[in-house]
């Protein structure tokens, strides 16, 4: 992930929250038009954010146009941009977010971290995770029973020392 606070032309405290949520939006969903990242950001509480301003936060956290699996064009962070993975980084460092539905919990990594997270979970082996597949920046965790999904949930914050 783009570090925001190293961020120098960014000047307020409102524009340094205009680039976080941009920055969340962008890894978390598709976008094919600026249009659609500028409503999502309004959405959110910026009712009066310009297309000029959208402009400048993709260009602050360097996002560029690349195909997705559909061989659609979708804005996404420039992978080469992105911070190496540094063993050394806290696991609350690594994690952007824990988050689950009825089925499964997913947690979002700052970018290479996502395998890293899934091992900790592996070395923890808790008895109520059936499975756990991970990507470069996402962990995807299946529950042994879906219906202890929130406290498998709870239980993974805590492996983590995410409270």
């Amino acid at each position: 992930m783009v570090n925001i606070m190293r961020v120098s032309n960014v000047t307020s405290d409102k524009e340094q929250g205009q680039l976080a949520l941009c920055q969340r939006l962008i890894v978390h969903k598709s976008y094919f038009s600026q249009e659609e990242i500028r409503q999502d950001l309004r959405r959110h509480g910026y009712n009066d954010i310009s297309q000029s301003t959208v402009s400048r936060l993709l260009k602050l956290l360097d996002v560029i146009k690349m195909r997705n699996a559909k061989g659609q064009k979708i804005y996404a962070l420039n992978p080469q941009s992105q911070p190496e993975p540094d063993a050394a980084r806290s696991v609350a460092e690594m994690v952007i977010s824990v988050e689950h539905n009825a089925e499964f919990v997913l947690i979002h990594t700052a970018h290479g971290y996502g395998r890293a997270v899934a091992r900790i979970l592996d070395y923890h082996a808790l008895p109520e995770i059936l499975g756990v597949v991970a990507g470069s920046s996402i962990v995807w965790i299946a529950p042994r029973e879906v219906q202890k999904t929130a406290q498998v949930h709870r239980r993974i914050v805590q492996a983590l020392g995410l409270h």
